[in-house]
């Protein structure tokens, strides 16, 4: 884990061309401008604006670095579950895995301030360490990512629960494990041990949406990404992701985004990336 501000090496964090990373990253935005393209979502970075970025999730920015101002947060996955002794943790935040609301967050001036303390005591506890550094940096990351989810929430009118059925956290695990291979939410409630209605039950109550309609927006971020990103061809995408034709891909595509594929992507062409 490390946290650096961008006005001391803006250039390190920055980069034009589309790319993944394979560790979780927030980048929080004091002061800047310009837009950041996550997963094919064009979004406006402005201040007080956080984007949340997941392993292997495509990115590229056009941010001058003029004036910029804010704090970058980085770590591995396994040093969240370590860190706090639960491998869901990063499942638990509505902020990360998330294929129904943007993964990016517009703060209130206050709640920036809250974040803002936070995060430069992290830094002044890494560049200044003591024998008990390690335990004040847990307790103010969980602090931080904890308020940060219970914002995100607020924001996009969700729970902000992190410690109800721990099944639903695996719900997201298992989707992002499975989502090239299986759409069905039959198979789903089968590597969770659960019958479908108990299943869209607690989906239902956490994140507002029903199991087939999460499944459907993450397959459909998979799809985009494929269409966006690679020179694949719509019938090499559609058994990649395990659609039994490629024509099952266009109509779920043309359901769920009202443009075919084939539109989709020459449009994604025509833009700056």
């Amino acid at each position: 884990m490390d946290v650096h501000t961008f006005e001391n090496n803006p250039n390190v964090f920055f980069e034009s061309d589309p790319h993944t990373c394979d560790f979780f990253e927030i980048m929080i935005f004091e002061k800047a401008s310009g837009t950041m393209d996550l997963n094919g979502q064009l979004l406006e970075v402005a201040e007080n604006s956080i984007f949340f970025i997941c392993p292997f999730q495509k990115k590229s920015c056009k941010i001058p670095l003029e004036d910029i101002k804010g704090f970058h947060l980085v770590f591995q996955n396994n040093f969240l579950s370590d860190f706090f002794d639960d491998k869901l943790f990063a499942y638990r935040l509505q902020y990360f895995y998330n294929s129904q609301q943007p993964q990016y967050l517009l703060l209130k001036d206050e709640e920036y301030d809250i974040i803002q303390f936070a995060l430069k005591e992290i830094i002044a506890e890494i560049n200044h360490y003591h024998n008990d550094s390690s335990h004040i940096i847990r307790s103010l990351l969980y602090f931080s990512l904890s308020k940060l989810n219970r914002f995100y929430s607020t924001f996009y009118n969700i729970s902000p629960d992190t410690q109800s059925d721990t099944r639903i956290h695996k719900f997201k695990e298992l989707l992002e494990l499975n989502i090239r291979n299986t759409h069905s939410v039959n198979n789903y409630c089968e590597m969770l041990q659960l019958n479908r209605h108990k299943l869209n039950k607690l989906v239902k109550e956490h994140t507002g949406h029903s199991s087939k309609e999460i499944i459907n927006n993450r397959l459909l971020q998979e799809v985009k990404r494929e269409l966006r990103y690679s020179a694949k061809t719509i019938a090499e995408i559609a058994y990649d992701l395990n659609f039994s034709e490629p024509n099952n891909l266009t109509r779920f595509f043309r359901k769920m985004e009202g443009v075919s594929p084939v539109a989709y992507r020459k449009s994604a062409q025509n833009d700056s990336f």
